[in-house]
């Protein structure tokens, strides 16, 4: 919801970072299995594609061919992956991915490790091996589940603070959101780049950004008004426009603006920007008028996720 940007290591290293997000109830599955002796490939991965291989290093797809060799050179695997959202459209999809993928092969290789730990590993995998422009607040958010307000410490250490909203309180912030699709794809890695070139003369707007995210912490822990939400992300969408020319398209723009016309009162790009996916701030009681105001495009009904990450053996 606020804080997107100051996740990143560039910036939170120096500076510190702060964010409030929460999961959704759309999943990214993962099945993964040892293959039995009496197959030829030692691999075989199935996506949007299917990949059948010898070696870890021949498979196509990166982040399997970087996990595999890194966790499971020596094993024989059979991996199909199944998304309820599309790839590069702002909801973490590949960072959820990067968790059910990682959190499949410690479990394969009979390690355990808490969803905690699994986080810092995705961090680690997407920044790192995959050498990926990505912030850190997506691995958290898919790995532990529920509303958290994030804090990024300059020692790159990060700390999760749970928001525990009572019932109500979780019903009225999910009457307010609606998710649109744009239908536009985008790599949030080439997108992100924009907001990190010459990130030394935005750090007003960085922390102010940072601000956003504690002051809407401080309004769920003190159970006041929503409706104080809506100036806040108007202020969050101009910050950044003014962050990352890539962001915020003209094509995204008119967006933006059909749907305040539609009956928003605000909005936001997902993710890094772009393309992907819209969240629209509405009043609850023309949640439905707006909904079907919008009606060319897909909505996608969500609820939040307080269950993180899971397997089942």
């Amino acid at each position: 919801m606020f804080g997107g940007g100051t996740d990143h290591p560039k910036w939170f290293r120096e500076n510190g970072g702060s964010v409030v997000s929460f999961s959704i109830n759309k999943y990214c599955y993962i099945n993964l299995r040892e293959l039995p002796p009496f197959f030829s490939h030692k691999f075989r991965v199935v996506y949007s594609r299917v990949e059948v291989t010898q070696k870890a290093e021949d498979i196509l797809h990166p982040a399997v061919r970087k996990a595999f060799t890194k966790y499971a050179n020596n094993l024989k695997l059979e991996l199909h992956h199944h998304g309820d959202l599309p790839a590069q459209s702002g909801v973490g999809s590949s960072s959820a991915f990067a968790v059910g993928l990682l959190k499949s092969l410690f479990a394969i290789n009979k390690l355990k490790i808490d969803n905690v730990e699994i986080a810092k590993e995705a961090i680690i995998f997407e920044q790192k091996d995959l050498s990926e422009t990505v912030g850190s607040q997506d691995q958290i958010a898919c790995a532990v589940g529920g509303i958290n307000h994030i804090e990024f410490q300059r020692d790159e250490l990060w700390k999760i603070n749970k928001i525990n909203l009572a019932d109500k309180g979780v019903e009225d912030l999910e009457s307010r959101i609606v998710l649109i699709y744009t239908g536009i794809p985008r790599l949030s890695s080439d997108i992100s780049g924009g907001l990190l070139d010459k990130l030394e003369t935005k750090s007003k707007l960085m922390v102010r950004t940072k601000e956003l995210a504690e002051e809407f912490n401080q309004i769920l822990l003190n159970n006041t008004d929503l409706n104080y939400v809506t100036d806040m992300l108007k202020e969050s969408w101009e910050i950044k426009k003014k962050l990352n020319p890539y962001s915020v398209t003209d094509t995204l723009e008119n967006f933006y603006q059909m749907g305040i016309r539609k009956g928003a009162k605000a909005g936001k790009i997902l993710g890094a920007g772009g393309g992907g996916f819209f969240l629209f701030w509405v009043e609850p009681n023309s949640r439905e008028n707006f909904i079907k105001s919008m009606s060319s495009f897909v909505h996608v009904p969500v609820k939040i996720d307080f269950e993180g990450c899971t397997q089942v053996l």
